[in-house]
């Protein structure tokens, strides 16, 4: 299975880092204003914020809030 964006909201992942890079110091909250992502069934949360911190846009496996949690907002 290759996970690469939000199902929700059709947002693909190497879009936000993308968009991080233009806004270095953006939290979560942020991106969930700018894209809406993690705002519909959540489940790509944990993936952004894996994002977030190791750059990765593609995954292989399912992540969830126990794998990576919540970060400050």
């Amino acid at each position: 299975m290759r996970i690469e964006r939000c199902v929700c909201h059709k947002v693909e992942f190497s879009t936000v880092k993308r968009w991080l890079a233009a806004h270095p110091g953006a939290h979560f909250a942020e991106i969930k204003q700018e894209f809406k992502c993690g705002t519909g069934c959540g489940l790509c949360a944990p993936y952004l914020r894996r994002m977030m911190r190791t750059g990765e846009t593609v995954y292989y496996q399912i992540v969830t809030e126990r794998d990576e949690p919540p970060t400050p907002e």
